[in-house]
């Protein structure tokens, strides 16, 4: 499973860009972003980071020449195998991209670790402080993510992190699952790509929220498991019920892909958000009109199961709902409504709709579901 590293909200028109009422050089903006909120009851969120992979890729493409059994020390580490295993390539793609790294005719073509050696210096200068300050990355990150989790009873998630190199595709990072557990690779050139010039605070601050986004997920989904509210809305109800349940679910967890300085989202992404709840509303009108044709209800059904759907649909909606209660009722009450099931946060946003009339409100479709 993987995620961009620019937002989720990218699928909604997003720059990533500090906006224009953010603190200079990136500095978090703390009391605008509702992850950086104390939590509303002891959850215990333990973030254990291994960076044997990174500091292993770094020193071999820091050899003057390849030596050829790097590729294999480097494919028995669990993050490069789980990359590996990711990317659907076999590990001679990955020693082929190993030897090309020291070819300056040639380039990766899966794994990028030609350019990863060209930079060696800057990432080996960051690996080292990044590492001198991984108490305080893991402190911040568990933080953050034991914010946004309702009060009503306490969660307890470890979260497994490996700091790599040269993961295939675009994305900043992947999570893999391995012997039952979710498995969360950073690949910090594409995480940080784009921080040089930044002060090592604001750096330690991005990579914080990308690890917490994760750890959240992880605790969301065991939250939910464990909840009487949130066992409705499964697979055998109607469409419309599976998008919104879809919906909300995704709500909290997209949060964290926002820069900090974005907040609130109803200020600074007023468009976006425009084009991502109407696209919600016209989606729950379409499902809701599918309910008695069993086709369109298994055409469906599968269509909310994409992973496009939930990046381009749910996670963008989601986001702009979540974001909007904040900013009518505080986040005691998003929490509120997240404690209450799927039907909790419309129904808070419905309530934010009436107070604030900027606010787009839900379609018919959706509010015959929450009554």
């Amino acid at each position: 499973m993987r995620s961009a590293a620019l937002l989720l909200l990218a699928a909604a028109g997003v720059s990533c860009a500090p906006s224009p009422g953010g603190k200079a050089g990136g500095a978090p903006a703390a009391p605008r972003s509702p992850y950086e909120a104390p939590p509303a009851a002891p959850h215990v969120i333990d973030i254990q980071i291994d960076s044997e992979a990174a500091r292993e890729i770094l020193g071999s493409l820091s050899r003057p020449k390849l030596d050829p059994t790097d590729a294999k020390v480097l494919e028995n580490l669990p993050a490069v195998r789980l990359a590996i295993q990711d990317s659907t390539r076999g590990p001679d793609v990955f020693e082929r991209d190993m030897a090309s790294a020291f070819d300056e005719s040639a380039r990766g073509a899966v794994f990028d670790l030609w350019r990863i050696r060209q930079e060696r210096d800057r990432w080996q200068a960051l690996l080292t402080a990044i590492l001198s300050r991984e108490k305080d990355l893991t402190r911040m990150a568990a933080y953050r993510a034991t914010a946004l989790l309702p009060g009503d009873r306490a969660i307890q998630t470890r979260v497994r992190v490996y700091l790599s190199f040269g993961l295939s595709g675009l994305a900043d990072h992947l999570v893999v699952e391995s012997q039952g557990q979710d498995i969360m690779v950073v690949d910090l050139a594409r995480a940080l790509g784009d921080s040089h010039g930044e002060a090592l605070e604001s750096q330690i601050s991005r990579l914080s929220r990308l690890i917490a986004g994760e750890a959240f997920r992880q605790s969301w989904l065991l939250y939910r498991r464990t909840s009487p509210a949130w066992q409705r809305g499964r697979p055998e109800a109607p469409p419309v019920d599976q998008l919104l349940t879809l919906v909300a679910e995704a709500a909290p967890v997209a949060l964290f892909a926002v820069d900090e300085n974005f907040f609130p989202l109803s200020v600074w992404l007023k468009t976006p958000m425009k084009r991502a709840i109407d696209d919600l509303n016209r989606n729950a009108e379409r499902f809701a009109q599918a309910q008695d044709n069993l086709e369109a209800r298994v055409e469906l059904t599968g269509e909310l199961k994409r992973p496009a759907f939930a990046r381009q649909v749910a996670g963008p909606a989601g986001a702009f709902l979540a974001d909007a209660v904040v900013q009518h009722a505080g986040l005691e009450g998003l929490r509120a409504g997240l404690q209450k099931g799927p039907k909790g946060l419309y129904q808070a946003y419905d309530r934010a709709c009436q107070a604030d009339k900027n606010l787009i409100p839900l379609a018919h479709a959706i509010r015959e579901r929450i009554k």
